[in-house]
């Protein structure tokens, strides 16, 4: 089957027959020829994606000394080699596919390889792997929730939550989203009843985007309910889980 919409059906009389014409002849011009050019395009940077791909599990692979060589564990090198053939357009995520595919044939990882990996990649997003990178170097970073609340404190409205000190602040809804999906698959936890020792760690608040936000849902709450007077910056922490310790070794 074609790409090419079949606007009328040959049962069709004459007259619709020829706005069917003037249809098609109108999508060849216009958003056909795009669509094939999509086409190709889409086609050549998957095949190049595909070399990528074999090249990053041969060159893993065949660096592991025969010593330390294994037989896969055919229920995690299965479904990780059928599901990475959908998710090789993403550097990232082909990457892990890679690095998962090289330790379950390393004896020296295998141990901490975990067949819920394979789904774990397959539920990431590319932020998603770029955040936890910054979790390599750290076991836990700071993060701050921002509510309105009512003179009494026990009262509150969450305005924005999951704010980490990340280089682009611009894009701190997308990264909190991306907090609460690793949250849900288990590599991060996030607690706001603990928080860091150095109170210096949470300062970058004072200059971070969601102020504007922040004050802006303020007032509109506040004309709801007058009560609500002011923001609260409710300081936590992020942790990587056991889990995200291994899953950090083995797949990034």
């Amino acid at each position: 089957m074609g790409i090419l919409p079949k606007f009328i059906d040959n049962a069709a009389g004459k007259p619709a027959q020829a706005v069917g014409d003037t249809l098609t002849d109108l999508w060849k011009l216009g958003i056909g020829n795009h669509v094939s050019l999509w086409s190709r395009k889409q086609e050549f940077r998957h095949k190049q994606n595909f070399e990528d791909y074999v090249y990053k599990v041969q060159n893993k692979t065949q660096v592991i000394p025969e010593e330390f060589l294994k037989e896969p564990e055919l229920n995690i090198v299965g479904p990780a080699i059928e599901a990475s053939k959908f998710y090789i357009d993403s550097e990232q995520l082909r990457e892990m596919f890679a690095n998962l595919i090289s330790s379950t044939i390393d004896s020296r990882k295998f141990s901490k390889v975990h067949p819920s990996f394979v789904e774990i990649i397959k539920q990431l997003s590319p932020l998603d792997a770029a955040i936890l990178i910054n979790f390599k170097q750290f076991q836990q970073l700071p993060a701050i929730r921002v509510d309105a609340s009512k003179n009494d404190a026990d009262t509150y409205v969450v305005i924005q939550q999951h704010i980490l000190n990340f280089k682009d602040q611009v894009d701190y809804k997308a990264q909190a989203s991306s907090i609460s999906n690793l949250q849900r698959v288990g590599l991060l936890a996030v607690d706001y009843s603990v928080r860091s020792g150095n109170p210096e760690y949470y300062d970058y608040i004072s200059s971070h985007p969601v102020l504007e936000e922040a004050n802006q849902r303020l007032i509109e709450i506040r004309d709801v309910d007058p009560e609500f007077t002011k923001l609260d910056f409710k300081k936590g922490i992020c942790t990587k889980t056991p889990l995200c310790e291994d899953f950090i070794e083995i797949c990034l």
